[in-house]
């Protein structure tokens, strides 16, 4: 399933699929640089990957 996450004004594209009942996993490119990220729900797979994106622009 694709989403839009807006990190610092910007909209990525991440995908995100459910690995086993208890694991998603979110995948999406933030500037050249793929970020995966795992949650216990689809929603915490994507607030994960936006925040490891922000930590990325904070570099």
């Amino acid at each position: 399933m694709q989403h839009t996450v807006r990190v610092w004004d910007h909209s990525y594209e991440v995908s995100v699929h459910q690995k086993s009942k208890t694991v998603w996993i979110a995948i999406g490119d933030y500037d050249g640089r793929r970020i995966e990220t795992k949650g216990r729900s689809e929603s915490q797979a994507l607030a994960s990957w936006r925040e490891a994106a922000r930590y990325q622009g904070n570099l």
